[in-house]
């Protein structure tokens, strides 16, 4: 998949539809979406999630 289809499909899976996160723009492969995914969501547990409490 290509790097508009990454992020849309992050956009619908994570359901944050106004994310616009800067990658590579090449084909990506199944198991480097979910790396990509799974960054962002400890990324978001990490930093985000901490702040709120």
């Amino acid at each position: 998949m290509d790097q508009s289809q990454v992020l849309d499909r992050l956009r619908e899976e994570l359901e944050i539809p106004f994310f616009n996160g800067k990658i590579e723009e090449r084909e990506y492969t199944e198991e480097e979406y979910q790396k990509i995914k799974s960054d962002l969501v400890q990324y978001f547990d990490d930093y985000v999630r901490n702040v709120e409490n």
